[in-house]
């Protein structure tokens, strides 16, 4: 396995450098999971779940929930339980889905109170949420004020786009040494450029290369996921002691600089200290099953009253005439009458139906026209189609194979309601989850995050954001983000922001066992489909938003996919604002090129510093310092080209997410029936699945 360092004590060997491919993976085991690499959420959890989840996020939402739960507030219960039952999808809020959330939030609760920290949305992968405490808001939100206007609505304050590492173009220590935090342009070693062996230059990988830079069906190919050009630049955080959480910021912050904004780096040690608790909380490696098990497991479903039998059936058969099948009309007409008669009977509610037939009217007596019903082959199919409706099935629910207490330990979790028929490795009847514990592990060599900070500003003239267009995942796949804490720095004068969440999963067919597979296909809340399909259906699950308060810390793993949603001003005759800062963590297992590595690249840096270094502002007017310094301004970079180049790593996120939305969650359509021996009584011979690659 590669030895990775940045330490600056001898060559620089990350990804990219000192022979280190720059796609270069550790195995899953010796890295957090990672959704733009091969992690896909496995079991697909079942609508009625998703609904859980939701609904102890939205009781979660209420303003002293804790307490109400804890102390029980047989009132407020009650109100919590009208308004699940009637949502849209309250039909799925049954007893024992109420009383396991009830359970659950109760220990919430508690974990609430004494930590401070709450996991929502919370299956393989969870949203930690913390209140940032300790901290001062104002003097905060007064240094971020000091960062001066944005250049425009969509660039962030402190921007790691602007004056990356530009590959073969940014001037890197390569053979050794460190640009410090207080002086960085005062060097303990030689900047040299390196020209970078990327991995689609190299030969091998320009035979395998597609013209059209695809990411295959359930994996983060290199050729979607990497940029040949561009990588953030992290800052070093180094812990302070053998024992504190307590960090300090070791190599400047990119685009943020440190002897203009020192009080500001204060804050950010302290928010970054502040997150390392959530990110303990929600990371697992990659080869791993995630943070929780699945509450409701199962590998199939029971239709009930599947192909019922009534002599009706027998008596109108579709091949032939009514005079064939009766001596006379008016037997004919007590053949239809008792036709109607079923076909009038009960069916059980849409949501339950195996086979709703959406495509036939509600009354299906509607579907046949008065001479229609001289002809067997019309009645027929409709009896038929009646008694398809008359199938039903009962979404599983929770604590049926193992109970509540049993999942909080992790405990016969892999015990499904109904087992896989074939699989060579079952799952484990444990749920096994490794603790992290960022400060222990890593506390020698320190962290890399990078730093975003932004504002988004509305006015009577413009009082609405828009929100992101698209869900998708922090970063490239060079900059290794592993997770993201997002604090909420200030929201004034603005209605409730909130940022949601999905994430994408592996569906296996052969896994799958029902006698109608789009009974399946409701059970996961995935697209129906259609046999012989070239296109499979979508295997995301979008969980809904979470609200972003002022004060509020809100961290996730990078096996999440996140989009900020709408808003707008709450008075709108006076100006709003929502300023973030994003903390992203680099998966620590790996050392990526750093500004350790890499001299500051703005210009108005270094002519600040080589104007006073060489007492220009003390020898010259000011017009000839101005004079020279803009002679100068293509050194190191100038703010010109910085911006060209940041507009160019946005097209190269945007060109990662539009081939990563192409083809996310689409599996490969596969036959159900793993054996045709074993599964000729469980599926019908139209029956499809999907299989991930």
């Amino acid at each position: 396995m590669a030895s990775l360092t940045n330490a600056g004590h001898g060559p620089l060997k990350v990804p990219g450098f000192g022979g280190i491919p720059l796609d270069f993976e550790l195995p899953p085991e010796g890295r957090f999971a990672h959704g733009l690499v091969e992690y896909r959420h496995s079991p697909r959890l079942t609508k009625r779940e998703m609904v859980m989840l939701r609904l102890m996020q939205h009781i979660t939402e209420t303003p002293g929930w804790h307490r109400l739960i804890l102390d029980p507030d047989d009132e407020q219960l009650a109100q919590w339980h009208r308004d699940a039952v009637k949502g849209p999808e309250g039909f799925l809020i049954s007893d024992l889905v109420w009383d396991w959330c009830i359970s659950e939030l109760r220990d919430k609760a508690k974990i609430w109170q004494s930590t401070g920290h709450l996991l929502v949305f919370d299956s393989s992968s969870a949203v930690c949420q913390t209140d940032v405490s300790g901290l001062s808001l104002e003097d905060l939100q007064r240094q971020v004020a000091r960062l001066g206007p944005q250049a425009d609505h969509q660039s962030p304050l402190v921007d790691p786009s602007l004056y990356p590492l530009v590959y073969t173009r940014s001037p890197v220590l390569t053979r050794g040494g460190q640009a410090t935090m207080h002086d960085p342009w005062c060097l303990t070693g030689e900047v040299d450029k390196e020209l970078l062996a990327h991995p689609f230059d190299n030969l091998k990988y320009r035979r395998r290369t597609p013209t059209s830079l695809g990411r295959r069906p359930g994996y983060g190919g290199p050729e979607s996921c990497y940029s040949n050009r561009f990588q953030w630049l992290p800052c070093e955080v180094e812990f302070s002691s053998e024992q504190s959480l307590d960090v300090r910021i070791t190599s400047y912050v990119n685009n943020l600089n440190p002897k203009s904004h020192r009080n500001l780096y204060g804050h950010l040690e302290y928010l970054i200290t502040s997150s390392i608790p959530s990110w303990n909380e929600i990371l697992f490696r990659g080869n791993e099953r995630g943070r929780h098990p699945p509450r409701i497991l199962t590998y199939g479903c029971h239709i009930h009253n599947y192909m019922e039998d009534r002599k009706i059936f027998h008596k109108i058969i579709h091949m032939l005439h009514w005079n064939v099948l009766c001596k006379t009309h008016q037997e004919w007409q007590k053949l239809c009458d008792d036709a109607r008669e079923y076909i009038s009977s009960p069916e059980p509610p849409k949501w339950r139906q195996a086979q709703p037939r959406p495509d036939l009217p509600p009354n299906l007596l509607d579907a046949l026209k008065p001479d229609q019903w001289e002809i067997p082959k019309f009645v027929s199919r409709l009896i038929r189609c009646k008694r398809a409706r008359r199938s039903w099935f009962d979404h599983p629910e929770p604590g049926i194979s193992f109970s509540y207490d049993q999942w909080k330990e992790g405990q016969f979790t892999g015990r499904a309601i109904i087992p896989q028929r074939v699989r060579e490795f079952p799952d484990p009847l444990h749920h096994e989850r490794v603790p992290v514990c960022l400060q222990e592990q890593f506390r020698k060599d320190g962290l890399q995050v990078v730093i975003e900070v932004s504002r988004i500003e509305l006015t009577p003239g413009k009082p609405t954001y828009s929100g992101d267009a698209h869900f998708c995942t922090e970063g490239l796949r060079n900059d290794r983000i592993a997770a993201t804490s997002l604090v909420i720095v200030e929201a004034k004068n603005i209605t409730p922001p909130r940022i949601a969440f999905e994430h994408e999963d592996k569906i296996h067919a052969s896994e799958l066992e029902c006698k109608i597979p789009n009974v399946m296909a409701t059970v996961l809340d995935v697209e129906h489909f259609e046999p012989f399909e070239e296109k499979a259906p979508r295997a995301l699950h979008t969980f809904g938003s979470i609200p972003l308060q002022e004060g509020r810390m809100l961290s996730w793993p990078a096996t999440f996919r996140s989009k900020r949603e709408p808003f707008g001003l709450a008075d709108p005759t006076r100006p709003g604002n929502l300023t973030i800062v994003k903390i992203r963590l680099v998966d620590p297992h790996y050392r990526i090129c750093s500004t350790r590595n890499v001299p500051p690249q703005q210009h108005d840096w270094w002519a600040t510093e080589a104007g006073q270094a060489a007492g220009l502002d003390k020898s010259l007017p000011t017009e000839l310092v101005q004079l020279v310094m803009k002679e100068t301004d293509r050194w190191p970079i100038s703010r010109e080209v910085a911006e060209r180049l940041r507009e160019e790593l946005r097209r190269d996120h945007e060109r990662k997410r539009k081939v990563v939305d192409q083809c996310v969650g689409h599996h490969l359509v596969s036959y159900i029936p793993y054996d045709a021996a074993k599964a000729r009584d469980a599926t019908d011979s139209s029956g499809v699945g999907y299989e991930s690659l």
